[in-house]
């Protein structure tokens, strides 16, 4: 069973930023002891056979780190979606929690499970050069790090997926690889929009309701439940009081009342999402709520559901998968 996705924190100063460094064969560029920063080496100095560096030093919160300039064996309990937007494929990651999504299927077959929490004899057992973590492990840093070089991003390194492979391309040097998903989300995002149009208005709201149990929360657009393709891809506005509380406040999940829903959910669109373990009981208590069923949007049939497996998943694959399903959510009820 999923864990929440948890929340994408209001970015920070950047913790991460690469530079080359020389180790085993020189580009051009030494690194001054002590300082991390790359400076040029006279041109005789490069062989021939050494014009790409082995290793490199990248700037994190926990230090100066030494990784592989090209990792093979790379394990990432949460990023490994990012990676595989880069072209990075992981041999390890976090089955219970963050694999699943039917947009990685394919990818994802031959990434072993490294169990939650992170096995560390399995993680040691697969003999990585690379891991990279985000908060759920920063505790086992220490013990990751004796294992192979472990790179800590921090949820608070980014607003959002755009920032994020932005980072992680400058990170592992896949600049080029991170502008060509960044092309491709917004020639997605294009479409998505084109084939909405000329049926929803510019100025229409939506907003996403979840229902955990006898939950019920409103979500913003960091918090996966295709809350980045509504909000960022296709350009649907939040209604005020979500974009002040939800989305403005670095909050992006807010639970309410039932009772409260005319006051967060009267929107033009209302998507939402029960979450896996929801049973018939709590489905209906909000179907067949008189305040539900009083909703504009519920009155109108501008009601969307969406699927907890295909949409609970928030790598940068997934959401470019998502946006088109959204777009044909809305093109189906245009009437």
């Amino acid at each position: 069973m999923h864990r929440t996705q948890l929340v994408l924190k209001p970015l920070l100063p950047l913790l991460l930023a690469a530079a080359l460094t020389a180790c085993g064969g020189s580009s051009g560029t030494t690194t001054t002891p002590g300082t991390g920063e790359a400076q040029a080496t006279p041109p005789a100095a490069a062989s021939a056979d050494s014009k790409k560096p082995s290793t490199r030093i990248v700037k994190t919160d926990k230090g100066d780190i030494e990784i592989p300039a090209n990792p093979k064996k790379v394990v990432a309990p949460y990023y490994h979606g990012t990676l595989l937007a880069l072209g990075i494929q992981p041999i390890a990651a976090n089955k219970e929690w963050w694999m699943g999504s039917p947009f990685l299927a394919e990818q994802e077959k031959t990434i072993q499970d490294i169990g939650a929490p992170t096995s560390l004899e399995k993680v040691t057992s697969l003999e990585p050069d690379l891991i990279v973590i985000n908060d759920f492990d920063v505790k086992t840093y220490d013990q990751l790090s004796k294992i192979a070089p472990t790179l800590h991003v921090p949820y608070t390194a980014y607003h959002n997926p755009k920032e994020e492979v932005k980072l992680f391309g400058e990170l592992l040097d896949r600049g080029k690889e991170a502008e060509q998903w960044l092309k491709q989300y917004e020639e997605k995002a294009a479409a998505g929009r084109a084939k909405i149009k000329s049926f929803v208005g510019a100025d229409e709201t939506a907003v996403i309701v979840n229902v955990r149990g006898k939950k019920v929360s409103i979500l913003g657009d960091n918090y996966g439940r295709g809350g980045f393709p509504i909000y960022d891809a296709l350009k649907l506005k939040a209604p005020d009081i979500v974009k002040k509380e939800v989305i403005d406040s670095g909050a992006q999940i807010k639970e309410i009342s039932l009772e409260l829903l005319p006051q967060y959910a009267s929107a033009d669109h209302i998507f939402i999402c029960f979450n896996a373990g929801s049973t018939e009981e709590d489905i209906n208590n909000v179907l067949n709520n008189s305040v539900w069923n009083s909703l504009p949007a519920v009155k109108n049939n501008k009601v969307h559901k969406l699927d907890y497996n295909t949409f609970l998943h928030y790598d940068p694959i997934s959401i470019t998968g998502q946006i088109d399903l959204i777009a044909t959510m809305l093109a189906e009820k245009k009437s």
